[in-house]
């Protein structure tokens, strides 16, 4: 044996080739075995040695069989060290071709064997299979056991073997690497490609990322798509079952492994996304079959938007080649996914046949959060994916007019607040964006001029809030930001210093570098640079409080010092924190602001405009400034007011204008300065009875004899205003007023600063006076004085607009001066105030029929602008929180006032000419619907504090209650009789109870029962008030769809309009039968038939996203088995039984005589919508024959029936109805008007436009018609059912032949010719050859317009009853 092993080693074949006939071959085994295990000398050399001697004799080719499975058994052990075993496996591939196929045959069934035991645990012997399939392959033959088979056949037969039985985990990453080095068929590759995919479930996650790494690799011999689908459906799975853990939560049920899992899920799929992208750009094709699959998975957007999936298209991102088409995707998705979600809560019909609901935020912001886990490749695509959502989302701009505080609602404002989470949410969690998002923020702000900028600040503000230091490092770009403030429009400069705010507390430096750019601001040349130059100084005064003043209750704190500490240890900046206790810096910056405010008071009125609006907010935040404030408000009305107290009038108008050339200008808003002064005495008086006097005597007596003086002078003005007549200050009816000449522009100008200056003194007189008599006679006097001149230019403005061919506007209120403050507390007076002491004296003022309607309209005025801009004019109408307060006071009044009045006065009747009941509804409606939109959160909290209520535990059950006080009112109303028969109240009642049913959740109780009530209502009450029927039934098709099938209820309707507006044929009687007694025939057409149709498009939309759904479904079965066929097939017979009972509705409303014009228009618009849908209903089931995923359904049957027998006929009839019922028309106005051309012409042009939107409304049915019948014969053919059985062919072409009139004719032209032989027999033979000439001539040129031969249209049979007898049903 020693010698053997010498000749082995020195590489003597023959030799070793004799000495092996003399040695057992287990001995040989077992010392190879040995010399390897131990590495005794060259042991591979003496290896190949004895392999190519064996296989030279042919007795001794069982031991090379042996040598070469024993050795692949020990490379499998891992006994080996690395560099010994590289050589062995080197070897043993090298030798492979010594072995016979049937020793081939044997190995690899030992590796399948392997496999089943699991005894793979390294590979390196696994390396070898490859090399030996390849040989195999090339056999003619291979035999194993007693059969044999084909080289590539028992190739395929060992890769199906493998695959088939169970692999160890361990194993799994050695035969993927090994199958990539294996030349496979398409089939095969796709097998073994489903085994490592399943496999993925069973290995440790951190194995994964070199198993997708094999999977890649695979994946460029093919099957791409199946490989992406895999992968990302095994880490959605995953996701899905880690999302309900919350990171931050510890529990002592809450095991430590849990936690290392998450971290270690997260960082695997950190590591997959990286071998992913890299092997993306590195084949371009795999990148394109995942665009594929983010398009293939647009429908079921929780895919595609899956916290893996999402992340992966964002670091694909960074490939320019597909970053387009990514971000497109994802944006397109997105906003699919928030239009879904919209259209689930709206209809209950949708809910229940797609009841899951992708939440978009929650998987957006689970990325962000998955990127903390070092997924840096993710970051800089969430940054481009935020900014893009709100580019394309954000509010736009009407014709360049930029709207501010308008209520931004609807998926795409859903979409743009996504992108401004994503960007704070990033912001907060990778410091390595931070400088990037502030950076194109700024440009944004800067570069978006024409365009609303407000998301974008919002931004700003709140990540302003979430890391003031991080600003602070980037204040270099803060201050460059700066110097465009003056730039910005007004609205954007404003709302940016609102959210730079904090940080001038913060950053001493930085407030300076404002105050230098503001004070440059203030004597820039451009008005609006001036205006934000005031406004900056203004927030400055607002938020830098002088201290020693108020309680800081009523200054604006953002941060506290507790706050301010710990920003001041996290920034690594030099920081100048603004500490309570150092008031003199503040004191010197206030008193230099004064100063560069005083400067206003030169420039325009704008500018005065917005110091005068602003300096008594500053003045309720920064109470120590009040003496500066008085005396610049006195220096200023003393320019315009009359000292001498028997002058009338008491103010200057004339030094309130400006001349410039022919041009008028306003150069002095004095009805703002008086009114601006009244607001600060009254605050002031309220300062000093809560402030102890413990102040500077010196300070104290200055500020006292200014308010003394000012007091004094408002006294006067309120005393000698009364007494002055309008023609004292140049106005009554001969004045002037109109706006082409200077000086009607002079008199107009005037006559607003006069109302104005009543309006202010009226409130200061109400706050001054203290509810005396005297003081409420006065405010009486002037709004006798204010009536008599805003009538004169009521009037004027009336006569003027008639004089120009438009409607007056004398009915609008002039904007008010009136605070929101001051006219809740002069509304409180009039209407609830119930002191004793008071009440006799506020009779003066609650007789006063004018002065009531006058408060109220400006309290609607203001209820108004807070619903449309979130703020309103006048003192605090910007302070949100205030604002609702008085929005809550308001309300109160209102149901006070209204409820108290619905009793009759003693007389049983109530004059409505002394109350206001009506404009306290209309104000009611108005707070109750800005509640809801723009406080949602508090809106219950607000309902109770309106009628002085607890809050209930139960917010819907409370909500409903409110709503049964509605019900109740509103069927007083409708009980009663008479003028108390108020149908305006009843529309504002239901207004109402419709804002809060949005409140109500649609699921519950409470909302079944108000459906049940506006049913009710619509069902048995007899409304002749159009506007009221309208609403009616427009709650009850939007709550009905909300919470059950809304079909049935539009086929209703449809009956009742055929009942009451009669058949088309009319002949025919139809029976006067209603399901609903708010359909008559006056409010049939156009009202109740527009709603119908309006209900019916939703509804068309409805089922045509439900069958969107539905074909991405079957297009998904083939792949993913676990599709349930009979959920599917349930939702196509419900998609079939809604369109059928709308076949039903059609079926009454064709044969409806509805007038000609703008219904009838809208009906065929409608039809044609009705056949697109069933087109797309029957090309779903021929795509499902296509890829033989299902078939017909019977109820499909049915309605294709239906559609033959009770729509398509009729749509025939009804073009023929239009067009003779039009024709009729254009004659019958053409007669009327043949004494006058001019009414002949334009009723022939009539017709004539008439005809032009015919040409295109009715070829369109008529198209849509063919269309569908187009695809029923495909899916005919293709289903062998005959679908068509029913149709009847199209008849309506170019022309038609009317059967009766050619059969009326021809008698006519039969009994002519019969006296015509009897009178003249010679000419009978000319005249039939000149009839056969004309015939034969008109054939000729007939024949051509018409392919087929006309078909008359038969008259449709008699009908003795529609509504008597069943229409077909689905």
């Amino acid at each position: 044996m020693e010698s053997l092993i010498d000749e082995a080693e020195d590489g003597n074949v023959s030799k070793v080739a004799e000495l092996l006939s003399s040695i057992k071959d287990e001995e040989i085994i077992d010392v190879t075995q040995k010399r390897l295990c131990k590495e005794k000398g060259d042991a591979v050399t003496a290896l190949r040695t004895v392999l190519q001697a064996a296989a030279s004799a042919s007795e001794k080719r069982k031991i090379c069989t042996a040598l070469y499975k024993r050795c692949i058994e020990i490379l499998e052990k891992n006994e080996l060290s690395s560099k010994l075993a590289s050589n062995l496996a080197g070897m043993l591939l090298l030798e492979t071709d010594l072995l016979q196929n049937s020793a081939l045959a044997e190995i690899c069934s030992l590796f399948i064997d392997m496999v089943k035991s699991g005894s793979i645990q390294c590979g390196k012997g696994l390396a070898l299979l490859p090399k030996i399939l390849s040989v195999i392959a090339l056999e003619e033959t291979v035999s194993y056991g007693e059969s044999s088979l084909n080289g590539e056949k028992y190739k395929s037969h060992v890769i199906n073997s493998l695959c088939s039985c169970k692999w160890n985990s361990q194993s799994v990453l050695h035969l993927a690497g090994m199958f990539k080095d294996i030349a496979l068929t398409n089939e095969e590759l796709r097998f073994v490609l489903e085994k490592i995919i399943r496999m993925m479930k069973d290995l440790e996650l951190t194995d994964l990322p070199s198993l997708v790494y094999q999977l890649l690799l695979l994946s460029t011999k093919g099957h791409k798509k199946l490989v992406i689908d895999g992968v990302t459906k095994y880490f959605i799975e995953q996701d899905a079952r880690h999302k309900d853990h919350d990171p931050n939560e510890f529990s002592e049920d809450l095991l430590e492994g849990d936690n290392a899992s998450i971290e270690t899920l997260r960082q695997t799929e950190g590591t997959i996304i990286l071998h992913i992208n890299f092997a993306i750009s590195m084949d371009q094709e795999l990148g394109r079959e995942f665009i594929k699959f983010l398009k293939g998975n647009q429908l079921d957007t929780s895919k595609v938007l899956a916290p893996f999936v999402l992340a992966l298209s964002l670091s694909l991102s960074k490939i320019n080649r597909f970053e387009g088409q990514i971000f497109d995707l994802l944006k397109a998705t997105i906003m699919k996914s928030f239009k879904d979600s919209d259209k689930q809560r709206q209809s209950n019909w949708v809910r229940e046949v797609v009841p899951d609901i992708c939440h978009v935020q929650d998987y957006v912001l689970s990325t962000i959060q998955n990127s903390k886990h070092g997924w840096d490749h993710v970051v800089q695509g969430l940054v481009q994916l935020g900014f893009g959502l709100m580019d394309a989302y954000g509010p736009k701009g009407a014709f360049g007019r930029i709207e501010t505080g308008s209520i931004q609602t609807g998926p795409s404002h859903e979409a743009c607040q996504l992108g401004s989470k994503i960007l704070l949410h990033t912001f907060k969690a990778h410091d390595m964006v931070k400088a990037e998002i502030l950076e194109q923020i700024f440009n944004r702000v800067v570069t978006k001029a024409t365009a609303p900028v407000s998301h974008y600040l919002e931004l700003l503000s709140s990540t302003v809030m979430a890391a003031p230091q991080r600003l602070l490092e980037s204040s270099t770009k803060v201050r460059e930001m700066f110097d465009y403030l003056a730039l910005l429009t007004p609205a954007a400069a404003e709302g940016l210093l609102r959210a730079i705010h904090p940080l001038l507390k913060l950053s001493m430096s930085l407030r300076d570098s404002l105050i230098l750019v503001l004070r440059k601001a203030m004597f820039s040349r451009q008005l609006d640079s001036r205006k934000i130059g005031v406004f900056g100084f203004l927030m400055i005064l607002k938020n830098f409080r002088i201290l020693g003043g108020l309680p800081s209750s009523q200054a604006s704190q953002p941060f506290s010092s507790s706050q301010m500490e710990k920003i001041r240890k996290l920034s690594e900046v030099q920081v100048d924190v603004h500490a309570r206790y150092n008031p003199a810096s503040n004191e010197a910056l206030c008193l230099e602001i004064m100063g560069n405010l005083r400067r206003v008071l030169t420039q325009q009125a704008d500018v005065r405009l917005m110091f005068y609006q602003g300096i008594y907010e500053a003045l309720c935040k920064n109470t120590q400034i009040m003496g500066s404030v008085l005396e610049i408000l006195l220096c200023q009305l003393k320019k315009y007011y009359e000292p001498a107290e028997d002058v009338n009038p008491p103010v200057k108008l004339e030094l309130c204008i400006t001349a410039q050339g022919d041009q008028i200008y306003l150069s002095e808003p004095l009805a703002h300065l008086i009114c601006c002064i009244q607001l600060c005495l009254v605050k002031v008086s309220d300062i000093r009875r809560q402030q102890n006097m413990d102040h500077d005597d010196t300070v104290m007596e200055d500020s006292n004899r200014t308010q003394q003086e000012l007091e004094e002078m408002m006294d006067s003005l309120v005393t000698r205003m009364i007494k002055s007549e309008m023609e004292d200050f140049e106005l009554d009816k001969s004045a002037d007023y109109s706006l082409t000449n200077s000086v009607g522009v002079k008199n107009n100008i005037f006559s607003i600063l006069v109302l104005g200056i009543y309006e202010s003194l009226m409130e200061y007189t109400f706050h001054s006076g203290e509810y005396s008599e005297s003081s409420l006679q006065q405010i009486l006097h002037l709004h006798e004085n204010y009536k008599k001149l805003s009538e004169v230019l009521k009037e004027k403005a009336s006569s003027a607009a008639g004089k120009k061919g438009k409607a007056p506007t004398g009915g609008k209120t002039a904007l008010s001066l009136l605070s929101l403050q001051g006219t809740t507390e002069i509304m409180r007076a009039l209407i609830s105030e119930t002191a004793p002491s008071l009440t006799e004296n506020l009779k003066i003022l609650r007789e006063d029929v004018d002065f009531r309607r006058h408060i109220v309209n400006v309290a609607l005025q203001k209820i108004q602008q807070v619903q449309e801009k979130g703020a309103c004019d006048g003192a605090e109408g910007g302070d949100k929180n205030k604002v609702l307060q008085h929005l809550i006071t308001l309300a109160k009044i209102f149901i006070t006032y209204y409820t108290e009045n619905q009793r009759p006065d003693e007389e049983g009747k109530r004059d409505r000419t002394k109350y206001i009941s009506g404009p306290c509804l209309e104000g009611l409606v108005g707070i109750m619907t800005t509640i809801s939109q723009r406080y949602t959160n508090q809106f219950c909290h607000c309902l109770c504090e309106m009628v002085d209520a607890d809050e209930s535990d139960d917010p819907q059950e409370a909500i409903y209650s409110h709503i049964k006080k509605y019900q109740r009112l509103v069927m007083n109303i409708l009980k009663s009789e008479g003028e108390d028969k108020n149908m305006k109240e009843v529309q504002l009642l239901l207004g109402i109870v419709q804002v809060l049913c949005r409140q109500l959740y649609s699921t519950g109780n409470q909302f079944q029962r108000v459906l049940e009530w506006v049913h009710k209502l619509c069902t048995e009450q007899s409304i002749d008030d159009i506007p009221t029927c309208k609403l009616l039934f427009s709650m009850l098709m939007t709550f009905t769809q909300q919470i059950k099938s809304c079909p049935p209820l539009l086929r209703d309707l449809s009956q009742d309009i055929h009942s009451q507006l009669g058949d088309i044929d009319q002949e025919t009687q139809v029976e006067d039968k209603t399901h609903f007694s708010l359909v008559t025939h006056r409010t049939a057409a156009p009202v109740v038939l527009s709603l119908v149709l309006q209900q019916v498009e939703r509804e068309l939309d409805d089922s045509e996203w439900v069958m969107g759904r539905l074909r991405a479904e079957s297009a998904q079965t083939s792949d993913e088995v676990e599709v349930e066929l009979t959920q599917r097939e349930g939702h196509e017979r419900s998609v079939c039984t809604r369109l059928g009972i709308l076949v039903t509705a059609f079926h009454e409303l064709l044969q409806s005589a509805i007038p000609v014009g703008a219904c009838m228009e809208s009906i065929v618009k409608q039809s044609t919508r009705l056949y697109g849908t069933l087109t797309i209903l029957v090309k779903y089931y021929l795509n499902l024959y296509q890829q033989r995923t299902g078939h017909l359904s019977s109820r499909f049957e049915k309605l294709i029936k239906l559609t033959g027998t009770h729509l398509t006929q009729f749509c025939y009839g009804m073009i023929t109805y239009i067009q003779q019922t039009e024709s009729e028309q254009v004659q019958q106005n053409v007669d009327k008007g043949k004494k006058d051309k001019k009414k002949q012409a334009a009723a022939l042009n009539a017709g004539k436009a008439r005809v032009l939107k015919e040409s295109r409304t009715i070829p369109n049915l008529i198209f849509s018609i063919e269309t569908f019948e187009k695809f029923l014969i495909q899916l005919s053919k293709k289903s062998k059912v005959n679908l068509m059985e029913h149709m009847k062919m199209s008849t309506s072409r170019d022309f038609r032949i009317n059967v009766a009139t050619v059969q009326a004719v021809m008698e006519n032209d039969s009994d002519s010719e019969e006296s015509e032989e009897e009178t003249e027999e010679n000419d009978t033979t000319t005249a039939d050859q000149e009839m056969e000439e004309e015939e034969s001539e008109e054939q000729e040129n007939v024949a051509p317009a018409n392919k087929r031969p006309a078909e008359p249209i038969e008259p449709p049979p008699a009908k003795k009853s529609k509504l008597g007898k069943k229409t077909g049903k689905v």
